[in-house]
């Protein structure tokens, strides 16, 4: 384990999920990236350069899959999903948990990721409807032409639109190898700068999980 990170859960997750579920957000986050990321190896495991790719794509479906399979039984957590969609998030307390591949190294810290550059359309559109207020930079990468991913997460974000109050947005970011597994595992959430760019208000190295041999899974939420 890194020196820096905490035992348990900090102070800001104690706050923003509550103390009976703060333990357990702390070790279920990591364990639920690090499980997506040894399936997805499992299933390639001579395909690396592909499996690098997959990794890093924000429609790459096991993270979402895993979170919810990981936290979907926690106190207070609800599960939204569409049918037939990649996306499924869970919404905890108030904070809609999204998964982000930032990098592929260990010395890959999420404080120094562009917030506004690698996102994907779903967590980029959770942002402009429930995060702080930002213009589009200049350096963000334009995203490809898709309807099918324009459709979805229009209605996986309608959605969320229905929960009262609306939540606020937590990104579950990682950084992974499929050769090393998941290497580092972060919670963040995302300020706004006077200038309108996007920033980290806060940011929590959560513990790396042993390595695990993964199951198949079973889905159990709609």
């Amino acid at each position: 384990m890194r020196p820096d990170v905490l035992v348990g859960p900090s102070d800001w997750v104690v706050e923003q999920f509550g103390d009976k579920v703060a333990a357990e957000i702390w070790t279920r986050v990591p364990e639920a990236l690090s499980t997506a990321i040894e399936r997805e190896v499992n299933a390639h495991p001579s395909m690396t350069q592909t499996t690098e790719r997959v990794l890093a794509n924000p429609r790459w479906p096991l993270p979402y899959e895993e979170l919810v399979l990981f936290l979907g039984t926690l106190p207070g957590a609800e599960i939204i999903s569409i049918p037939r969609s990649v996306y499924q998030l869970v919404v905890i307390n108030g904070h809609v948990v999204v998964p982000w591949c930032y990098g592929q190294s260990a010395r890959d810290s999420m404080r120094d990721a562009a917030v506004d550059r690698s996102f994907g359309r779903l967590a980029r559109e959770l942002l402009r409807r429930f995060g702080p207020p930002w213009r589009r930079s200049q350096a963000e990468m334009p995203l490809p032409l898709d309807a099918v991913d324009e459709r979805e997460v229009a209605k996986i974000c309608a959605a969320i639109a229905g929960i009262d109050p609306a939540p606020e947005v937590v990104i579950a970011g990682y950084a992974g190898a499929p050769h090393l597994g998941l290497l580092r595992a972060c919670l963040g959430e995302i300020k706004s700068t006077d200038n309108g760019a996007l920033n980290w208000s806060h940011l929590d190295d959560l513990p790396l999980p042993p390595p695990v041999i993964p199951r198949p899974r079973r889905l159990q939420f709609p």
